[in-house]
């Protein structure tokens, strides 16, 4: 085992599954504004916690069909024109109605088991609305996670501090023994700041060999 690290966690969203920020484009093109206005509008500020119903519903605090009828005080900040179907077009499946908006990473899932069998904990962080969290069970059914930490499921959001907090307390690790994989620079210096060493995904496989180093 690395001398540095006795647990892994693992973020879900451009981690474990490809993101989702893809579906932002026609949703801005439709808006004629930016992807990046538009996803804020959404999905509420990057990097903060907030009362944005986004932000809300991953606490648990309302639940997914609430969202869309709370997004219009943001739209009207940004002069943004709502269509009204905006959640629902983030996470619709495709024409065809046979695929998912996302695809699931299998070497990253593959790598979490091989963390596991050399002997470290693992455990999985998410921002998850109740109603996937069913779905997600399902897709990581493979991984024996010692921990499974939910937004909703903890009532606190990345990048808030509890929700860090809790992951050691259910792993029983402390803070300086844990590496972090998240595609999110601001849930990482969250992360940091609570004493954890982190890495950056923004290649998958660029990403793992990054964590086997840092096992090595």
């Amino acid at each position: 085992m690395g001398k540095n690290f006795d647990a892994v966690v693992f973020d879900y969203g451009g981690v474990m599954i490809t993101s989702i920020t893809n579906k932002f484009v026609p949703l801005a093109e439709r808006a004629g504004t930016s992807v990046e206005l538009i996803r804020e509008v959404v999905m509420g500020p990057l990097g903060i916690s907030t009362n944005h119903p986004w932000h809300c519903a991953e606490r648990g605090e309302i639940p997914l069909e609430q969202i869309q009828a709370g997004l219009q005080p943001y739209a009207d900040e940004y002069s943004i024109e709502l269509f009204g179907d905006e959640i629902e077009t983030v996470y619709s499946n495709t024409q065809s109605g046979l695929t998912k908006p996302y695809t699931i990473i299998k070497p990253m899932i593959e790598k979490a088991i091989e963390v596991q069998i050399k002997g470290f904990s693992i455990a999985l962080l998410t921002n998850l609305f109740t109603e996937f969290y069913p779905t997600v069970k399902k897709e990581l059914a493979d991984v024996n996670f010692d921990a499974w930490v939910a937004s909703s499921e903890e009532g606190t959001r990345k990048p808030e501090t509890e929700i860090y907090k809790r992951t050691e307390e259910l792993l029983q690790v402390k803070g300086e023994r844990i590496l972090f994989l998240d595609d999110f620079e601001p849930n990482l210096f969250a992360a940091q700041e609570v004493g954890w060493s982190t890495i950056q995904v923004t290649d998958p496989l660029d990403a793992m060999k990054k964590l086997d180093n840092e096992l090595s």
